[in-house]
């Protein structure tokens, strides 16, 4: 069973409405999520992880996310991306 994220229930409507925001992850969880993507671009390419994630500025020199690594990871996670050629899991 899918869970989804909803905004604030309308007292006077009554209605629920989808939340399409990616949800709050922690640096480590986002950190995860780029290694994990980095390794679908890198699969034949013999490098490295993280100086992969690393080179194309989605992690810094310590590991963690960049501005652009969390761009990255909200990207594939948002319903915009659904019907991209990857799309990473909520």
């Amino acid at each position: 069973m899918k869970m989804e994220r909803f905004a604030p229930i309308e007292r006077s409507v009554g209605t629920i409405e989808p939340v399409d925001e990616a949800p709050m992850l922690s640096n480590e969880d986002i950190a995860s999520r780029i290694l994990g993507f980095t390794r679908v671009c890198v699969a034949l390419a013999g490098e490295r992880l993280e100086q992969a994630a690393l080179s194309r500025g989605w992690l810094d020199a310590e590991g963690r996310p960049t501005a652009d690594g969390h761009a990255l990871i909200l990207a594939l996670t948002s319903r915009d991306s659904a019907y991209g050629v990857y799309r990473m899991p909520v």
